[in-house]
């Protein structure tokens, strides 16, 4: 008998009102082991708020306003319909993204709404939940792992590794209840994406150098997309850093595999810019443009040619190279690729060395470097030390328009102060955030002297003053926030230098603020 979706309705209502993640995760490992084992993949997929597994490459098209009309919609049918079972809700959404031909948003509609006037209240707000990918329950794909192991009886580390090797849990899930995978001997499946090794950041050469424990390679980091390139049987595709396929947007890049390899079969990892006529690289918004959807897209490929540099290599000729260490993978990189496609790099201990090839890349106009250990096995998505970044601190120009009170050694000093951007359009200043970082003592008790002078309201531990000083300030990105009110927060802020140059309404908008986190957002989606 299937499960019935009001079950999985109530199930999801039991996580959202559970706090403690060890009992999440035995909730949904008990109701897996209850459930028909055909019914693990649709509902993972529906818990974590997937719907359609990733290696399928269908969308649902199913917007706000589709749910919307589907909602008030009233269909009438035939012969009287009971409440749908997991399974049944999986299959009409599939039908939903399977639709084609004429009248495609009407069809999509009627098919919703009739699912949806099958069920309770319950079972729609989850519904709608998890079309919207909005769960918000803590069922994450991390947690959802971990019960999958529980109920399957298998090792968790190894069943990690299987998902970030097929990439989409739906078909994990499925694969397990079937008891057709097997752990010891996991390969990639080619066009599907892996989940890629991320870097973590370090603020110099030096510290890089250290983290990397010495002897290192130091790569040209590139201001561009990142790509990871599977070639089988004459065919190519190209995956950005997010798993999404942008191989029609790279045309380039199919070419010039198809041209260069001569092996079987192969997963590479790489970076694209955009670069001018001399073959100089050009400003990561410049590149964006081949990924918005614009007629002539020919013109658009012609105005911005891209170069293509590879850095990794994952996969070769049915062999998996994830465990080689990241010297061995780069000598088998280096067996096939020519060194024109190379990502330019060194292999040093010498800081100077390093240091000064960072300062060569940055005059170049690339983003940084990349400090790389040499003996580093391919963590698939992971973020680690194996990898290290060293980039150009993004700063912004901010005005103080509060502080706090310090804690311990600080308590003294106003040392926690409230930053904030201007508004033109409404002529005030902006809260993006707070920072106690980067100041010195004597620069603390300065700045508490001059703040008192400007105080305009007192709250004890906090008082609020006239937008006067002017600080240029780091961070490491911009975030959205609903506890300010201008829906941003800059991460690790940390000030830099006075600006006592600059008057207030000199600083850094809102506007301003606003394309520095869409550019960002962007460059994650890609890079």
């Amino acid at each position: 008998m299937e499960t019935s979706f009001l079950e999985f309705a109530k199930l999801c209502r039991s996580l959202e009102e559970t706090s403690s993640t060890l009992e999440k995760r035995r909730i949904i490992s008990n109701f897996l082991r209850k459930i028909n084992p055909d019914e693990w993949k649709p509902f993972v997929l529906l818990l974590t708020g997937k719907v359609l597994p990733e290696s399928e490459n269908k969308a649902l098209y199913v917007g706000y306003s589709t749910i919307k009309k589907a909602i008030s919609s009233k269909i009438q049918t035939l012969i009287p319909l009971g409440p749908p079972t997991i399974k049944e809700v999986y299959r009409e959404l599939n039908r939903v993204a399977s639709i084609s031909g004429a009248d495609v948003q009407r069809k999509r509609v009627d098919i919703l709404s009739s699912l949806l006037s099958r069920m309770s209240d319950i079972e729609r707000e989850f519904l709608i939940r998890s079309l919207s990918g909005e769960m918000r329950i803590g069922a994450e794909v991390g947690l959802v792992l971990q019960a999958l192991a529980d109920a399957a009886k298998v090792d968790i580390e190894k069943l990690r590794k299987a998902y970030l090797l097929i990439g989409d849990i739906g078909e994990l899930a499925e694969k397990l209840s079937k008891k057709e995978l097997n752990l010891d001997n996991i390969k990639p499946k080619l066009f599907n994406p892996i989940r890629p090794m991320l870097a973590t950041s370090a603020d110099t050469i030096e510290e890089a150098m250290q983290l990397a424990g010495g002897r290192a390679a130091v790569e040209v980091k590139y201001d561009g997309v990142r790509v990871q390139i599977h070639y089988a049987s004459g065919e190519v595709k190209v995956f950005s850093r997010r798993l999404t396929d942008v191989t029609e947007n790279l045309p380039e890049v199919t070419d010039v595999i198809k041209k260069t390899l001569k092996v079987r079969d192969v997963i590479l990892e790489g970076e694209v810019i955009a670069v001018d006529e001399k073959g100089n690289p050009r400003p990561f918004q410049e590149l964006m443009k081949r990924f918005k959807r614009i007629k002539d897209f020919e013109i658009i490929v012609k105005k911005i040619p891209i170069k293509l540099y590879l850095f990794d290599i994952l996969y070769l000729n049915g062999k998996l190279l994830v465990n080689e260490p990241y010297y061995k993978r780069y000598e088998y990189l280096t067996s096939i690729v020519p060194s024109s496609l190379l990502a330019e790099r060194i292999v040093t201990d010498d800081i100077s060395v390093a240091k000064d090839f960072y300062e060569r890349a940055i005059r170049a106009g690339h983003e940084g470097v990349m400090v790389k250990k040499l003996d580093a096995p391919y963590v698939m998505g992971v973020r680690g030390a194996n990898w290290i970044k060293v980039k150009e601190v993004e700063t912004i120009d901010v005005v103080v328009v509060g502080a706090e009170w310090g804690h311990g050694r600080r308590r003294n000093w106003l040392s926690d102060y409230y930053l904030a951007v201007y508004d033109p359009e409404n002529n005030e200043f902006l809260i993006v955030g707070k920072t106690f970082k980067g100041l010195t003592d004597e620069e603390f008790e300065w700045m508490t002297r001059k703040l008192l002078e400007l105080k305009i309201a007192d709250e004890g531990y906090r008082i609020w003053v006239k937008p006067e000083i002017v600080v240029e300030v780091a961070f490491n990105e911009v975030q959205k926030s609903p506890k300010y009110k201008s829906g941003y927060a800059l991460r690790f802020a940390r000030i830099t230098r006075f600006r006592l140059d600059k008057d207030p309404k000199d600083v850094t908008t809102i506007n301003e603020l606003k394309e520095i986190y869409l550019r960002d957002m962007m460059r994650r989606e890609l890079s």
